[in-house]
């Protein structure tokens, strides 16, 4: 991420350095596809830990809009259009598990779909719970009902036959 982040500072040069648009491309590009890879796996991390991340987006959108360090961060994502990291990984974990609902033959379906450690963390609201839990009140928000979900099967049949 260092690399990426560097390459953000040469080419945000305020004198010959490239406009806003292609600053923020870059951004999408080189650091938002390496917070978002693996974001459904990490994002049950502590808090602690994923500030360290936050701290990094708040970097680069300070370099691609050419904001002064004391900017909020808040501000610094709408006038970039990009929503903070936590809301952006919940988003990433619903759409995981929309799509995982549609394919039950996949080996985690069951661990997201039919958890069997519910009373555990409910029992001990300070340890920090598993994907299935985390994510369960957002399906039931944008009501999500498993039932309703169409199964894809993959043809047996290969398609250039």
């Amino acid at each position: 991420m260092h690399k990426s982040s560097n390459l953000l500072r040469v080419v945000a040069h305020t004198s010959w350095g490239a406009d806003q648009q292609t600053l923020l491309h870059l951004y999408r590009s080189l650091v938002r596809s390496k917070l978002d890879y693996g974001s459904i796996v990490y994002g049950s991390a502590r808090g602690s830990y994923l500030q360290m991340l936050d701290r990094v987006q708040n970097h680069a959108l300070r370099l691609c809009l050419g904001a002064y360090r004391t900017s909020p961060s808040s501000s610094l994502c709408v006038l970039a259009n990009e929503p903070l990291l936590y809301i952006r990984r919940r988003k990433l974990s619903i759409q995981y598990c929309l799509k995982l609902s549609s394919s039950p033959q996949n080996p985690t379906h069951n661990t997201v779909f039919n958890c069997k450690f519910e009373d555990l963390f409910e029992r001990k609201p300070n340890q920090i719970p598993p994907l299935s839990i985390r994510v369960q009140p957002d399906l039931w928000a944008v009501g999500f009902v498993k039932r309703n979900a169409l199964i894809y099967s993959i043809p047996a049949t290969p398609p250039w036959l």
